[in-house]
């Protein structure tokens, strides 16, 4: 099989890449290994306000044109974050969310995608590649362009000889029901040593999860998580576990004909974790920049100048302000410490990929 694009993944980064690369002669193959787009879910299903995004990656452009969504993906809203200390302390930070049903929210992205023009392939997985084609499931494809957009273990980037994200933190997430309070609220200490758990509420219920570094914390991570629960008293549903990238882009995302985006990129916020703003930001320049290499305006390599333009600094500021809280992560003692030294201003700049401290 022949195509221009072949998008391996469907998650955020992959559908808006293939939706901005999409149609008017280009043909774009998109495969997923999942036989159902969006499930199993296998993240908090935060997404910053339009006005927080604005705040994080100033140097983004018309970002209503990626985040405005439907209302009935949307499942709550919330205006505070609460962070809270191994001590019990409550930093209270204003920081405007919403809560996905990321189910339905993946299923509306590669729509979007498909009605660009882009073709659509699930219960198919990436083998690798050879000689410069791509071997799948289906069968060969032979590409133009590949992108991996495969998640922090990258098939794709292995077989173009490119690096995955070196630091990657397990985590724990399900579904609970009953009454939360309507704050976003993560907890640090040793509930989820190195990391931290999270409540983020939603329609009837709330999203629960718990990340923690392995190098902090050699336990089983679906105990830690039950310890969590039970803490809370809630009941969950759904249980599954996912990888998140922690230690901020990979040195190069591109190689070749391929290129990475989202968590292969590693293009994540280390200090909250959000990786779906991310996706779509970086997604959206692959598309465009693909567009171009096709119609032989630009290299491939102008993607990585692109998007390392608009969200290099806050993800690398991100990554710094982690490296920081790991020093006092391994003591409950000194994170309070620390957590009381920053303050809620400080704490609420970390958030945002801001430097903490002026």
């Amino acid at each position: 099989m022949d195509v221009d694009v072949l998008v391996v993944g469907a998650g955020p980064a992959g559908s808006t890449t293939a939706r901005f690369c999409a149609g008017e002669g280009i043909e774009v193959l998109m495969i997923d290994r999942r036989k159902e787009i969006g499930y199993p879910v296998q993240c908090g299903e935060l997404m910053p306000h339009l006005d927080e995004m604005h705040t994080i990656f100033p140097a983004g452009e018309t970002l209503e044109e990626l985040f405005t969504v439907p209302s009935h993906v949307v499942q709550g809203e919330s205006e505070h974050v609460e962070l809270v200390s191994p001590g019990g302390r409550t930093y209270r930070c204003d920081f405007k969310s919403h809560t996905l049903d990321r189910r339905s929210f993946d299923k509306h992205l590669a729509k979007l995608a498909v009605d660009a023009g882009a073709r659509l392939e699930t219960g198919v997985s990436f083998l690798g590649l050879k000689d410069g084609v791509a071997e799948t499931t289906m069968g060969p494809v032979n590409a133009k362009v590949v992108v991996g957009a495969d998640g922090p273990n990258s098939r794709t980037a292995r077989e173009a000889g490119l690096q995955n994200p070196v630091l990657r933190y397990p985590a724990v997430t399900c579904q609970a029901k009953g009454d939360f309070d309507p704050a976003v609220k993560m907890f640090f200490g040793g509930v989820a040593p190195g990391g931290y758990a999270w409540t983020i509420p939603k329609r009837g219920g709330a999203n629960v999860g718990l990340g923690f570094d392995p190098k902090v914390f050699k336990g089983s991570p679906r105990e830690a998580f039950d310890i969590f629960v039970r803490k809370l008293g809630c009941e969950c549903e759904n249980v599954t576990m996912g990888i998140v990238p922690m230690s901020g882009p990979v040195p190069s995302t591109v190689r070749g004909n391929v290129l990475l985006v989202g968590d292969a990129a590693g293009q994540t916020m280390a200090t909250n974790g959000g990786g779906i703003p991310t996706a779509m930001i970086a997604g959206r320049i692959a598309g465009r920049t693909i567009r171009e290499h096709l119609s032989g305006s630009c290299g491939l390599g102008e993607y990585e100048t692109r998007w390392k333009t608009v969200m290099l600094a806050p993800l690398v500021t991100s990554v710094r302000t982690r490296r920081m809280a790991d020093m006092v992560f391994g003591s409950d003692w000194l994170l309070s410490a620390a957590m009381f030294v920053l303050g809620r201003r400080g704490l609420d700049r970390a958030i945002r990929c801001k430097r903490p401290f002026f």
